[in-house]
């Protein structure tokens, strides 16, 4: 019998943990200090042990009790690093969905060492998007060919009938991600070029992009593109992007936001403020000034423009209080988000991946490779995102202790020990990618 400890019953956890209990070599531990969430998570079951307790202050010795052949951190990010530590000073091999950073890379000299494996990058993007790049990436190469651009887009957004706000957007993941990324840099390569917008710029160099069945969408570059030519295995690309997917109109909105520095964490007095006052001080007028005249004014826009009204929408002019405890102009932003943008039980989420690799081979032939994952979400049942971001992880939990997927370290789902078995299995869930090669 295998053990597997799993930190976190949050939003992907409940499909994760039920792909997990159908197999009966499997015993699982669920720490969670919601007990509402553990109840919708893993429902009454003979191998599923739950323990309704926050995450203790030593993470390390009660991972070691635990002793689990497989710790799956499905906590939001900043708990990443922590618990990171924690696994490699108790020796357990590790996993979780998210993106990984320097301190996680600056670990596995330390891994290999101990020959502890750690699973990284596995839920859709990053995760089932490094599965479809790297399965035709090597398609390409075993045929003699060359990649001269990649292109990966992809985006957790409202189905067509949800899409009942005039943000376009509703939360289906944790708000301080969505957050975080209004502000990031973002590098790409263009005919090799490094092109590199810093500090929320990007959302500026925005361009429509068309999902055939489904319409049009605003694409801006997420994050730094460049580490991927290593992470694919293709130096000899001269063209790289990694971008998210929007409706049209979000990018316009992140950028007057962005210069009203509504996303900054500098610490504020906010004491006794409205959000009307809030707003008119970050146009720098007082509080007697109207706050709508105030905003135009400082963004040059009229009453009418696009966004003007879903910062209005939001409640950016209204004439009640901030809510207490907040302390910076992020917080007032999480907390409209959280109010706002919120999912209906009975509506669906949407995700949508879309790769595009152009190909050359020495027959002087080129190919333009397309996939593309169109997924929506369960009214009333599991998000797409909870699915594709939950799944993924199970599926590879279950090849890693089947002893499928070899080496120590830090292993990225790049392997076909890993997508090949993981896109198959997906299939059978209902996630599938469609690919076409076209000939030019």
């Amino acid at each position: 019998m295998k053990h597997v400890l799993i930190l976190g019953a949050g939003r992907i956890a409940r499909p994760c943990v039920k792909y997990l209990q159908k197999f009966d070599w499997l015993e699982l531990t669920l720490v969670e200090a919601s007990r509402e969430n553990l109840d919708r998570v893993t429902g009454s079951h003979p191998r599923t042990t739950t323990l309704n307790v926050p995450l203790p202050a030593d993470v390390a010795g009660f991972i070691a009790a635990q002793k689990p052949d497989l710790v799956m951190n499905l906590l939001p990010s900043e708990f990443r690093n922590r618990i990171a530590e924690a696994c490699l000073e108790a020796g357990v091999n590790l996993m979780f969905p998210s993106y990984s950073d320097a301190t996680i890379r600056a670990m596995e000299p330390r891994l290999k060492e101990a020959k502890l494996t750690w699973l990284i990058e596995l839920g859709v993007d990053p995760g089932i998007d490094h599965m479809s790049a790297a399965r035709t990436v090597n398609q390409v190469h075993a045929r003699g060919g060359k990649v001269e651009s990649f292109k990966s887009i992809c985006g957790a957004i409202p189905s067509a009938e949800a899409n009942t706000n005039p943000w376009g957007y509703k939360l289906s993941w944790a708000p301080e991600s969505l957050i975080g990324a209004s502000r990031r840099t973002a590098r790409i390569m263009e005919d090799g070029k490094v092109v590199e917008w810093l500090d929320g710029v990007t959302y500026e160099h925005v361009h429509l992009e068309e999902v055939k069945g489904l319409g049009w969408y605003e694409v801006y570059a997420n994050a730094d593109s460049l580490p991927y030519l290593d992470t694919y295995h293709i130096p000899e690309a001269k063209s790289i992007y990694r971008g998210t997917i929007r409706y049209v109109g979000w990018s316009e909105t992140i950028v007057a936001m962005n210069a009203l520095g509504l996303f900054s964490q500098e610490p504020e007095d906010l004491a006794g403020l409205t959000f009307a006052a809030f707003t008119a001080r970050k146009c720098g007028a007082s509080k007697s000034v109207d706050a709508s005249q105030a905003l135009c004014a400082r963004l040059g826009l009229k009453p009418s423009s696009a966004i003007i009204m879903r910062l209005k929408w939001l409640g950016y002019l209204d004439d009640r209080p901030l809510p207490t405890g907040v302390a910076c102009s992020r917080d007032v932003v999480r907390a409209l988000f959280g109010e706002k943008l919120f999912f209906e039980p009975s509506e669906r989420d949407l995700i949508i991946l879309k790769d595009e690799i152009i190909s050359s081979y020495p027959d002087g032939k080129r190919e333009h490779h397309t996939s593309t994952l169109i997924d929506f979400g369960i009214p009333g049942g599991d998000s797409s995102i909870a699915r594709t971001t939950g799944l993924p992880p199970a599926i590879v939990a279950r090849l890693f202790l089947e002893g499928k997927i070899p080496g120590s370290g830090l292993v990225l789902p790049t392997l076909p020990e890993i997508y090949e078995p993981c896109l198959a299995e997906l299939e059978k869930e209902g996630i599938r990618l469609q690919e076409t090669t076209v000939e030019f």
